[in-house]
């Protein structure tokens, strides 16, 4: 009996989730298929590739062997869709980016954009935190990538494609909402939300309370940009964002931006991808026309 190429996915996801259970969801398959086909594997292989100690799921060492001959498989053969492509002049395939956050406001607007001139290339956008973001690109795992504050664990090529202004946002109701060039020692006495470890703009609130001195009271950490709007609606606290995750709440009136003295704090939105990384032609094509066209015009 042979085994098929199907099989090995399957295998890689329960080696990469280390549990069957996670790499159903993450195929759309059932737990039992994902186990018999595990076990097919085990048969043709005539050896154990995982075993379970306790609870938890551990790959032996033929399943470590099985495990990184997938990922060079699989670079092999991004590496021939590339090269076909590329003989027969045609933009076409795929373009994977995972993304943190906050780009989830502009980047299906660039994408949409992008596929408007690129018909026949198919685009998946992950939207996550960052340190999942981070993952998934050492596991090689996307095209590009989209942070504003690059990871320090990795050696990183990246081409700067968007500003990111970062703005400080309160309640209309709040005390200080509606005062002119504020100080950041006047900030001290109110209460600000935070984003969870991890994020990027907790790193930059962070950097700014340090340069500034101050150190108010953090009343609240959240772990998505939805869930800091709605608490800086409530009138729960102050909060850094990103204007782009602003642009419906400022219009209606639900959010304010503080007139801070220094603010906006601009940093830049970033594709990235592991340094040495042989990108596919779509992804060299997104980098290019994120390169030529006027991105701010694109997303309004």
């Amino acid at each position: 009996m042979s085994y098929t190429l199907h099989q090995l996915d399957v295998f890689a996801s329960v080696a990469k989730n280390r549990s069957f259970t996670k790499a159903a969801k993450e195929l759309f398959m059932s737990q039992p298929a994902v186990s018999i086909q595990v076990k097919k594997l085990q048969e043709h292989f005539e050896i154990d590739l995982v075993e379970v100690i306790g609870k938890q799921l551990h790959l032996t060492e033929a399943g470590i062997e099985l495990y990184n001959s997938h990922k060079k498989i699989t670079n092999e053969l991004k590496n021939l869709d590339m090269a076909l492509t590329e003989l027969k002049g045609v933009m076409k395939g795929k373009l994977s980016i995972v993304a943190v956050s906050t780009a989830k406001y502009f980047m299906p607007y660039i994408l949409g954009e992008f596929r408007n001139e690129f018909p026949q290339v198919q685009i998946s956008l992950k939207v996550t935190d960052r340190i999942e973001v981070t993952s998934l690109l050492k596991e090689n795992s996307c095209d590009l990538a989209v942070f504003s504050q690059l990871p320090d664990e990795m050696s990183l090529e990246y081409v700067e494609f968007l500003s990111n202004p970062l703005v400080l946002a309160a309640s209309p109701k709040h005390d200080i909402a509606n005062k002119k060039n504020i100080q950041w020692k006047e900030l001290e006495e109110f209460d600000f939300l935070i984003r969870e470890t991890g994020s990027g703009t907790r790193l930059v609130m962070e950097n700014l309370f340090n340069q500034e001195n101050i150190n108010p009271e953090i009343v609240m950490e959240l772990s998505t940009n939805e869930a800091v709007k709605q608490a800086i609606m409530a009138g729960i606290g102050i909060s850094l964002v990103s204007r782009y995750s602003l642009i419906n709440e400022e219009k209606m009136g639900k959010i304010s931006v503080l007139d801070v003295e220094g603010l906006p704090y601009v940093n830049n939105w970033k594709l990235v991808y592991p340094k040495g990384k042989k990108l596919s032609p779509v992804a060299r094509s997104f980098i290019q026309f994120s390169k030529t066209k006027d991105i701010h015009a694109i997303i309004g």
